[in-house]
């Protein structure tokens, strides 16, 4: 093992589970640097068997992957494996270690790093971040969740780059040595209660995003949110730093005079007016305050955020509007995913027609119906369609079944009246009938602009 990088010295078999995007980029990254690996899939025939098998991995029978264990000393696991699955129990028991690609990425190629999690709003500060450095001449490079697996990133990014990266608290469960310069918690509510067992184990997962961090190392939380706040007091041993969407924090970035303002040392003063911005709603005005302190935090000029913020536009399947067909706007807010994405999409709109459903991943529904007062109608799709129904009825709202997105599209279709938006903000995750969020999206936006070219008119 004498030419193995020293993250892997005493590592001489691993087992991967799983053959997505992570999976395959961690089976390369350990391949190349000399381990033998094991990869296994629950699938039967998964999609990435032939490209690792031809990596020169050795690809089994997934079935039980703890029957695969013997002789391993690290086991990588892709984000949809449970932490209570036997595979990770049992090697937890035996003191094999377990890292998650991320985690796997940045001990091979240690890089400076702005960590970014949080239940909502992840991919979206992730991109506004990645614009605020690259904006202040930092060679920032967005990976993780977001797109490119951060071992890929790492691997090809420059010794001074700075990955911004997207992490899921699947993967910082199982995080150790990941330590982010600046560690960003946006918010934490229920969602993934399933895969973690419980509301105070998916905290604490969200929280080890600082257990690593260092003095000279920033901690940057919601200050609106309170669950974050509590974690942040309780887990962060490096700076603090906060953002609001209310208030102006004693450092970090939110609101005073309707402006984003900074009281970040160095960068005290107002950023830029919210009559300046593209994205005013109140989950917008948090994620651009975040951004940006991260951004102040690693020396940008506070006039130079303030320019990115300004021009930056979403990215697709937030928030997005489609087409609008006899005054009635049609907006994808598929990647609202839990319900406190799809409650906060809900309060953007006067009156929705609301579009909603899918698998619910152990979450309760009922809490959404306190955000129903814009919404006149609901059609109700997928696994959670009864539950939701039953949500709609506790407040006087009519619910509609439909057995696709386009019959779901139709019957909003006829229920909107001029002035309305058909707000498709699921609070469900999609693979019950879909294949993620992003087809869920595109299969309401092609119905939607069928409906304006006069295609399967309600």
């Amino acid at each position: 093992m004498a030419d193995r990088p020293d993250a892997l010295r005493d590592i001489g078999r691993a087992l991967v589970v799983g053959t997505g995007r992570s999976g395959l980029a961690a089976t390369r990254a350990l391949l190349a640097a000399g381990v033998a690996v094991v990869v296994v899939d629950e699938q039967r025939a998964p999609a990435g068997a032939d490209a690792v098998r031809a990596a020169g991995a050795d690809v089994r029978d997934g079935v039980d992957p703890a029957a695969h264990l013997d002789g391993v000393d690290l086991v990588v696991p892709s984000p949809g494996v449970p932490e209570r699955a036997p595979v990770l129990v049992r090697a937890g028991d035996e003191g094999r270690a377990i890292w998650s690609e991320p985690e796997l990425g940045i001990r091979l190629s240690p890089r400076r790093l702005v960590a970014i999690t949080g239940t909502n709003g992840k991919t979206s500060v992730t991109e506004l971040t990645t614009a605020v450095l690259a904006a202040g001449g930092i060679d920032a490079v967005a990976c993780g969740n977001i797109g490119t697996p951060v071992t890929t990133a790492a691997a090809a990014a420059a010794p001074d780059a700075v990955l911004v990266a997207e992490l899921s608290s699947f993967q910082l469960r199982f995080c150790a040595a990941l330590r982010p310069e600046v560690g960003v918690l946006l918010n934490v509510a229920p969602d993934h209660l399933d895969w973690h067992g419980g509301f105070e184990a998916y905290g604490a997962a969200k929280a080890r995003l600082w257990q690593a961090q260092r003095p000279g190392d920033w901690a940057v939380h919601n200050d609106d949110d309170a669950t974050t706040v509590a974690l942040a007091d309780a887990s962060a041993p490096a700076g603090r730093a906060a953002f609001s969407a209310t208030h102006l924090p004693d450092h970090g970035v939110g609101i005073e005079a309707d402006a984003l303002v900074s009281t970040v040392t160095g960068a005290t003063g107002r950023l830029i007016g919210l009559d300046e911005l593209r994205l005013r709603a109140p989950h917008h005005v948090a994620n651009l305050a975040a951004a940006a302190t991260a951004g102040l935090l690693l020396d940008v000029p506070g006039a130079v955020a303030a320019d990115a913020l300004a021009s930056f536009r979403p990215g697709r399947h937030r928030v997005e509007h489609v087409v609008e067909v006899d005054g009635v706007a049609y907006v994808d807010d598929s990647k609202a995913t839990n319900t406190h994405a799809a409650a906060a999409a809900l309060a953007s709109f006067d009156a929705v027609v609301w579009i909603a459903g899918g698998i619910a991943k152990g979450v309760d529904l009922s809490v959404l119906a306190d955000s129903l007062g814009a919404v006149r109608a609901a059609v109700v799709i997928g696994e959670a369609a009864d539950a939701l129904a039953a949500v709609c009825a506790s407040v006087g709202v009519e619910a509609r079944r439909a057995g696709s997105m386009e019959e779901a599209v139709r019957t909003a279709a006829a229920l909107a009246r001029p002035g309305d938006t058909v707000l498709l903000a699921p609070a469900c995750s999609s693979f019950d009938m879909f294949t993620d969020y992003a087809d869920r999206g595109d299969r309401f936006a092609a119905a939607a602009r069928g409906l304006a070219a006069g295609e399967g008119a309600p």
